[in-house]
């Protein structure tokens, strides 16, 4: 029996976490929070959706991306680009920040490119995809469907405005927009799209851009037969060239991003259900537990010792379904304790230490940002064996700190050193903060 092939399906991230955060803030002041005030609306929202295609459209392997905060070619190339859009809330950062850790749990990777957005992080995913992959876009924005191909085997997973799933592939787009999948870039090059400020020809709308694509096929087509085209239109487009060309670049999704993606991590195998169903309590989703036990048991997955979830809320209601744990019977593994380093003293000992490890050192960082830009240093830790874990605070409020200049002249040679192999979590992010240190890693 012939084997099915992969299927890949990657999240517009952003798409889905403004979709959920302003779904929520609109419907209700403030939004979703939970009933110690930590908001939700993000995590709630994107991790309905997810499981929902999870169950529908089952895939191999999975990846999700997201813009970063720093400006974009796009902004260097137009300051105007997504002007106007209001500042984002801090809300809305915190509860990423929530959701991050419950796709941590999953295993499902993260992916953001500085210079790029996250569209431009799928297109580059989806050119560099194995020819054997089928690929599916879940997203929000009419924009990704520029990266169906004719052949659909890339198709696009969209949300409409009721969070309805519908799965779009060339002939969709054409029934849906009037034009195909190939033309989206044009289409907006003619019309616009003020949700990004793209201009557009000032006087073409939708309707008139589709029918011009219709029949000329493309943006470039159209001007080599101005001409032929009467009226107005012809006014318009004449006084829009430059506004066309300009408007297609904005709308084009960039698939050159400098990307190197590893497909085996984007294996969807399983998750533990102990590290993600203590978060799912903490947000109070327990209405997506038995979403994710479902998941769980589909996959198979890291085993694990998880008490049974039982019927009734704390306060003994029995119309929720709730996992408690009993810590007691079911206590979390034993860690080794961690050694502060903050004296320059310790910092010798533990440069020491690291001199003589022949293995791996995990490293990691503690920021005041998940925006590398913004990022303050806190911290860093690293761990060389199931018993040696330290940790060397740099920039606490409280306590005693290690002076940077002095952590950064005893452990620079180690890091920048190829023949010391080393392990890192959520390692772009880590590289960009070494990295803005002046530390190559």
């Amino acid at each position: 029996m012939a084997s099915h092939p992969p299927r890949l399906l990657l999240v517009d991230g952003h798409s889905l976490a403004y979709r959920s955060f302003y779904a929520f803030a609109h419907s209700r002041e403030g939004g979703l929070r939970t009933s110690t005030g930590i908001p939700t609306s993000v995590s709630f929202g994107f991790l309905k959706s997810l499981l929902e295609v999870l169950e529908k459209y089952p895939p191999t392997h999975i990846a999700v991306a997201f813009d970063t905060r720093q400006p974009t070619f796009r902004h260097e190339a137009d300051e105007t680009y997504k002007a106007g859009r209001p500042e984002t809330p801090p809300e809305f950062i915190e509860d990423v920040e929530n959701l991050r850790q419950v796709l941590a749990a999953l295993r499902i990777p993260i992916l953001a490119v500085p210079g790029f957005e996250a569209d431009d992080v799928l297109g580059t995913l989806c050119r560099l995809a194995p020819q054997e992959y089928r690929v599916q876009i879940l997203s929000g924005d009419q924009d990704l469907f520029q990266l169906i191909d004719p052949e659909g085997r890339i198709r696009v997973l969209h949300l409409n405005s009721k969070d309805r799933v519908s799965e779009f592939g060339p002939q969709e787009v054409r029934e849906k927009l009037g034009i195909w999948p190939w033309q989206v870039v044009d289409y907006k090059a003619l019309c616009g799209d003020p949700s990004d400020n793209i201009p557009g020809v000032k006087g073409i709308g939708p309707k008139r851009a589709a029918e011009l694509l219709q029949r000329y096929g493309s943006l470039e087509e159209i001007f080599n037969h101005l001409e032929e085209i009467p009226g107005k239109v012809q006014q318009y487009l004449k006084e829009g060239i430059t506004a066309a060309q300009h408007s297609q670049f904005l709308a084009r999704i960039h698939c050159d991003v400098p990307l190197l993606p590893d497909w085996e991590s984007m294996r969807l195998t399983g998750f533990d259900p102990a590290e993600v169903l203590p978060l799912l309590e903490k947000l109070e989703f327990r209405s997506f537990i038995a979403q994710v036990r479902k998941l769980q048991a589909t996959l198979g997955g890291i085993p694990a010792q998880v008490p049974e979830a039982r019927t009734g809320s704390k306060n003994g209601s029995a119309d929720d379904e709730a996992l408690w744990f009993d810590f007691a019977a079911h206590p979390p593994p034993s860690l080794p304790p961690v050694r502060i380093v903050d004296t320059p003293e310790q910092l010798e000992r533990l440069r020491q230490e690291l001199l003589a490890c022949s293995g791996i050192v995990a490293w990691d960082t503690e920021t005041t940002s998940l925006d590398p830009r913004d990022a303050q240093l806190v911290g860093i830790g690293c761990c060389w064996s199931e018993r040696d874990v330290a940790y060397l605070p740099i920039g606490h409020r409280q306590g005693s700190n290690l002076d940077w200049n002095l952590v950064k002249q005893s452990l620079q040679p180690i890091w920048e050193d190829p023949s010391r192999p080393k392990s890192l979590q959520n390692c772009k992010y880590d590289l960009s903060i070494f990295r803005a240190h002046g530390i190559r890693l």
